[in-house]
């Protein structure tokens, strides 16, 4: 997806959303994430003939690879900028929505049995005033589902990156908060999941702009990226830390 600029941000060379970022990214969900989806279908309440949409701030490849292995659902992806430039599932539509400082986009978008974000930041100008108008999106009983890394520990990112990404990130008592001014019932659950990843494909995933604190750190461009992989040896392993919230009215 070709992100754009945030009053504070600039687009920069290093992010593109290409195919070869895509299939990393995709290789990356599925070898570490098929228990999040099983948790987020399980949560939903069943797991097929879904109509699904997709809010995230971020690539959407959680999102998209959901509706890949479960194709008898529908994903609506809800994008900032234009879609990629190379084929999605077929089971997955793409409008362009830009809902960081007003939610008129949202208008006429149906109902769903879900709404999925990942990676929310404050680059949403009203979290409370976002998570009001999803509201109406969501069909009886429907969840808005959202999956955030908290602030510490970090993922495997440039130094640099470490002070917007604890700016960016809102944390766990701001979302409820929101959700709570939406008048929406909260739920949390903690997860914490051990990577291991080529160096190779985790560059790419860096380059792609699937995390917004590397995407908007201004200073962190290419040569950044490939200087922070040339600087570790071997796979890269880590343990990557998730919060997921439901929300239902």
């Amino acid at each position: 997806f070709r992100f754009e600029p945030s009053s504070h941000t600039a687009i920069m060379v290093k992010v593109r959303f290409e195919r070869k970022q895509y299939d990393a990214m995709t290789k990356f969900e599925k070898q570490h994430h098929p228990d999040i989806w099983k948790f987020v279908m399980d949560k939903i309440g069943r797991s097929e003939n879904l109509s699904l949409l997709d809010v995230s701030d971020e690539a959407s490849v959680f999102a998209l690879n959901l509706a890949d292995n479960y194709p008898s659902n529908k994903l609506t992806c809800a994008l900032r900028g234009s879609p990629p430039n190379f084929p999605l599932p077929s089971n997955v539509t793409c409008k362009k929505v830009d809902f960081r400082n007003n939610f008129n986009d949202f208008n006429g978008l149906g109902q769903y049995d879900a709404v999925i974000a990942n990676e929310l930041t404050h680059e949403i100008s009203d979290l409370g005033g976002f998570f009001a108008v999803l509201k109406p999106l969501l069909k009886p009983g429907a969840p808005i589902i959202v999956i955030t890394r908290p602030k510490n520990p970090p993922i495997p990112i440039p130094e640099m990156c470490l002070p917007l990404w604890r700016s960016l990130a809102p944390t766990k008592e701001e979302f409820l908060a929101a959700a709570n001014k939406a008048e929406l019932n909260s739920t949390s659950f903690s997860a914490a999941v051990p990577i291991t990843v080529d160096r190779t494909q985790w560059e790419e995933i860096l380059y792609s702009g699937c995390f917004p604190a590397v995407r908007n750190t201004l200073k962190c461009d290419e040569s950044t990226i490939r200087t922070f992989i040339n600087g570790k040896s071997g796979k890269i392993a880590f343990e990557e830390k998730l919060t997921i919230f439901l929300f239902r009215a």
